[in-house]
């Protein structure tokens, strides 16, 4: 303890270098925890919003529907999807059971046709779903609006534009069956609707599941999607949901959130390189500067290391005291890192700055800085190491003195 006090003493001998280390070893610390907080923020939203709105937590399809190309559609289509889907239900850290047709279609107006990607799906459901998440689920009021029509279809912004539909107009929507023929339905235009990226707008439109599988001369579904009380239980209710399939002797196969969109690892690999190429810069700018400072420091105060040597002092409790000095920049400058960056996240927060689009995508996301404790005791403990371990070199070469040098240094 007695060399905690004396490092501590000795720092503040050049009261101005030290504030300037300090300075920067509180900045590096903030800026690091700002950095890594909007990219956790980034990943935990993107993670959430596309569970919410794409995959649900779990997937449920029939037995071998990845193992071979479909030949026919809903060739590989879960079966029985009813039952299964109520026996999901039950499963306590179920929130909602989703079920959905995906296939492509030709979309006329009589005077344009157009190829498109239609889906089956259940307005009320999804609608739930997204609200789970605070995402807006208007695009599926004019579902909801009148449940005694059947056969309405929404179209993606742009492919509404492009065919010069708008509600109340009447498009044919044309595929072939699960068996293979031609069919077509006539369907009311009910509204526009946003999509997650322009591609999409253009291609993108929605039916009622009962109208698809009506279209499709099928009872069948792509797949059931599942959604948990929460993101971390995935791991745990994948086996209980393989559990049950083995028990009620479903021909099923799930998968897991993240085997279902490779958006998402790429993403969250992009922002894991940048701050960690920011992190490197930052931890070399404070080991310099820590190390400077002790440098600085032993080299003022060599004929005072030549007195503590000729009273008896060790070379290890030289190296004690000259450490403690570099730590201590880190412990207080971590900890006022920690402290700005705390009240910097909850003033950007409250701010709500919203971003520009990424690349690709239609709307902008907010400017968000997540606030973890395991993030912030890492960096503080990280930044103590490294202060510590810059002022190593410099103290070691203060150990190595000869008394009669350090006493006649000028």
């Amino acid at each position: 303890m007695t060399f905690f006090k004396l490092g501590f003493r000795g720092l503040f001998r050049q009261k101005r270098r030290t504030i300037v280390s300090l300075a920067v070893v509180t900045l590096g610390a903030a800026s690091l925890l700002l950095a890594l907080g909007h990219s956790q923020f980034i990943a935990w939203g993107l993670r959430e919003s596309i569970i919410h709105s794409e995959t649900g937590h779990l997937q449920v399809f029939q037995e071998g529907y990845f193992d071979r190309e479909e030949k026919t559609l809903l060739e590989s289509g879960l079966r029985n999807h009813q039952r299964i889907r109520k026996d999901l239900d039950a499963l306590p850290e179920v929130s909602l059971v989703l079920a959905r047709i995906d296939f492509m279609g030709l979309l006329s107006n009589g005077d344009k046709s157009v190829a498109c990607l239609a889906q089956g799906l259940e307005p009320d459901r999804e609608m739930r779903l997204r609200g789970m998440f605070r995402m807006s689920g208007t695009m599926f009021n004019a579902f909801l609006a009148d449940r005694t029509d059947p056969y309405v279809i929404a179209l993606g912004r742009t492919l509404a534009e492009s065919m010069g539909a708008k509600a109340g107009d009447y498009l044919t929507l044309m595929t072939t069956t699960a068996a293979g023929a031609l069919n077509a339905l006539d369907l009311k235009v009910i509204g526009a609707f946003p999509a997650a990226s322009p591609e999409l707008e253009e291609r993108a439109v929605m039916i009622p599941l009962a109208t698809a599988q009506e279209l499709l001369r099928t009872a069948k579904v792509k797949n059931l999607v599942v959604v948990l009380t929460g993101t971390e239980k995935t791991d745990a209710q994948f086996d209980a949901v393989a559990a049950l399939g083995r028990e009620k002797g479903y021909p099923i196969t799930i998968k897991k959130w993240h085997e279902r969109t490779a958006y998402y690892s790429q993403v969250k690999q992009f922002y894991n390189q940048i701050t960690g190429f920011l992190t490197a810069v930052l931890i070399v700018i404070v080991f310099f500067a820590t190390s400077n400072t002790i440098m600085m420091s032993v080299t003022e105060r060599t004929r005072e290391i030549g007195t503590f040597f000729s009273l008896g002092t060790t070379r290890f409790q030289i190296l004690k005291t000259l450490l403690s000095e570099g730590a201590l920049i880190g412990t207080i400058g971590g900890a006022l890192g920690s402290a700005f960056a705390y009240g910097a996240s909850r003033l950007i927060n409250g701010l709500a700055v919203t971003l520009p689009p990424a690349p690709g995508m239609t709307d902008g996301y907010p400017l968000m800085i997540r606030s973890e404790s395991p993030t912030y005791l890492a960096v503080f403990l990280a930044f103590l190491v490294i202060a510590a371990l810059s002022a190593f070199l410099p103290a070691w070469r203060a150990t190595q003195l000869k008394i009669v040098d350090a006493l006649g240094h000028i």
